[in-house]
């Protein structure tokens, strides 16, 4: 049998050697030791997929025959999850969200009645109207004295015109007089009397409001000023 030797070191043979390539400077197998692109064997036409190869390598170790590998059902199962955890959200949104009917203001358990709430500001719709309450106070001053006590109340000759029964104006604007009230005596010490009057029925809405005092002017107001009461004081 004939020996084979490798090639010398400067690329030459020895005498009687068959021909050699110098092996490959690439590392991995020598591609020309490969037949057809395959290294070491016979080359093979692809051929169709095995039975129940899902990567081309044919099944899987462990799989029994004919048995079909559960992604597809965990897929299934991941999906319709997702869905129920959506459709809780929009039910949590419908429910508890902003628009809810949840807050305050809101409707009385569906009924349709608006719950009322705490300082609500106060009705100047069209045709609304409200009250007016009121203290009118008479002081002494140099050369007018004046006293009151539980039976009545004494006034100087010049303001003899107020008392008991005075009767006082309040007008919507400049002209409009929109109602009238009497005094009536309240109680007194040495040197006051106080009187009460009230209005009723003022109708709301009014830029500004004049009571008037026979003989002594008008005196301006807002409305939210009359809505909180009205103290007038006469003397000094």
């Amino acid at each position: 049998m004939p020996m084979h030797y490798p090639p010398l070191g400067d690329g030459t043979y020895r005498v009687g050697d068959p021909p050699r390539p110098l092996p490959s400077p690439v590392p991995g197998p020598d591609p020309a030791s490969s037949t057809n692109g395959h290294a070491h064997g016979p080359y093979h036409e692809p051929g169709p997929p095995l039975p129940d190869d899902r990567s081309g390598h044919g099944p899987l170790p462990g799989d029994a025959p004919g048995e079909k590998r559960p992604g597809g059902a965990l897929a299934a199962a991941a999906i319709v999850g997702v869905l129920g955890l959506v459709v809780v959200v929009v039910l949590g949104l419908a429910l508890f969200g902003p628009g809810s009917g949840t807050g305050p203001g809101t409707t009385d358990a569906g009924r349709g009645a608006l719950l009322p709430q705490a300082g609500s500001a106060p009705d100047r719709s069209p045709g609304a109207s409200f009250s007016v309450e009121g203290r009118f106070t008479v002081v002494a001053s140099p050369g007018e004295p004046v006293s009151g006590d539980g039976a009545g109340c004494a006034l100087p000759v010049s303001l003899s015109d107020l008392g008991e029964g005075t009767e006082i104006t309040i007008s919507e604007g400049a002209f409009a007089t929109i109602g009238s009230a009497t005094l009536a005596y309240d109680g007194g010490d040495l040197s006051s009397c106080t009187f009460t009057f009230d209005f009723a029925d003022v109708p709301a809405g009014s830029s500004f409001y004049l009571i008037e005092i026979p003989g002594r002017g008008q005196l301006t107001y807002t409305e939210d000023e009359l809505r909180a009461g009205v103290d007038i004081t006469l003397g000094r």
